[in-house]
């Protein structure tokens, strides 16, 4: 990890970020916590106002966290 740079110990922060938000959100809808219909009508990938209000919040947060998790392995 001391050799990958900021950005991507982010980009790795993403995909596990996005697996765990869509298997979080599978999981509260199968336990009938959420009704994901409407929103369903509005995330259908890069370009869409929900695809895209979720993946800009994981990006933030993998950014922040990607200095952080780096001075853990230094």
């Amino acid at each position: 990890m001391p050799d990958q740079t900021d950005e991507q110990i982010a980009g790795f922060l993403v995909h596990i970020l996005t697996a765990s938000f869509n298997r979080s959100l599978g999981a509260l809808e199968d336990a009938g916590a959420l009704d994901t219909k409407k929103m369903h009508a509005h995330y259908k990938g890069i370009g869409s106002k929900y695809y895209d209000i979720v993946t800009e919040q994981i990006e933030l947060t993998a950014n922040i966290a990607a200095p952080a998790l780096r001075q853990l392995f230094q």
